[in-house]
């Protein structure tokens, strides 16, 4: 596992059992659980992507270790950038460097080498393919990551001579609540207002109940990254309640 790993999942850990539960409590969320994470690996999850909340939905639901693949431009201010990059990165994160390298293909190298890494060493990893919050419905998919992880098979066989197939689990994430949540609501603005460096984070609304569900293993088996990733978040939508539009 090697003193890296263990210093990723120590410090997960640490996050799932201290902010999570007092952010819960503070939000009066409450979640579950539909499903499970087979147990082959590595793995990968393709979750919607809504709020900044599911990552902590996923996290919080399962009790397991799972490697995310972010991004380095988060969209706050600054003092929060460094905040959360570093506290991820001390996660085990996959901190795509999207400003932080000019080279777009350096930038695309890296981020194969970071996920390759996290796949080696046999994780869950996830990685949100709308590339951006959509709340109401997934209207976009970037199969990129996806087509990382057929590359990666395909070099796995080339180098050892026998197929790995790696399932690529749907996600759904739903919320019960409507509407944008708490980043919409009187209180939330009064915080954005007079909060110095709040975070441009988009939360549950107060007393959400939030229901993560793992759906199917996919695989390749002969299918196009982009025909799997279209596959993937359909289901992942329909798991979600939401319409997929892509």
């Amino acid at each position: 596992m090697g003193l890296k790993e263990n210093w990723w999942r120590f410090n997960y850990q640490i996050f799932r059992h201290t902010f999570i539960p007092v952010a819960k409590r503070a939000l009066l969320l409450s979640s579950r659980v539909e499903g499970e994470i087979p147990i082959t690996r590595p793995i990968m999850l393709a979750p919607v992507h809504r709020t900044s909340a599911d990552v902590f939905a996923i996290a919080d639901v399962t009790g397991e270790f799972i490697s995310f693949v972010s991004t380095d431009s988060f969209g706050h201010n600054a003092p929060i950038n460094f905040v959360q990059k570093n506290m991820t990165t001390a996660m085990g994160t996959v901190i795509w460097q999207e400003s932080g390298t000019d080279n777009p293909r350096k930038r695309a190298v890296e981020l194969a080498k970071d996920v390759e890494d996290r796949l080696d060493r046999r994780l869950i990893t996830a990685a949100f393919t709308q590339g951006e919050y959509q709340y109401d419905s997934v209207d976009s998919v970037e199969e990129g990551l996806i087509g990382l992880l057929k590359r990666y098979q395909d070099r796995h066989m080339r180098q050892k001579g026998h197929e790995l197939r790696i399932p690529i689990v749907p996600v759904g994430i739903e919320y019960d609540r409507k509407g944008r949540g708490l980043e919409q609501s009187a209180v939330g603005k009064w915080i954005a207002k007079w909060i110095p460096f709040t975070p441009n984070w988009t939360i549950p609304a107060l007393r959400t109940r939030i229901t993560v569900r793992f759906g199917t293993p996919h695989y390749f088996d002969g299918q196009t990254p982009r025909e799997l990733t279209e596959l993937v978040m359909k289901e992942a939508a329909d798991l979600s309640g939401i319409p997929y539009k892509a």
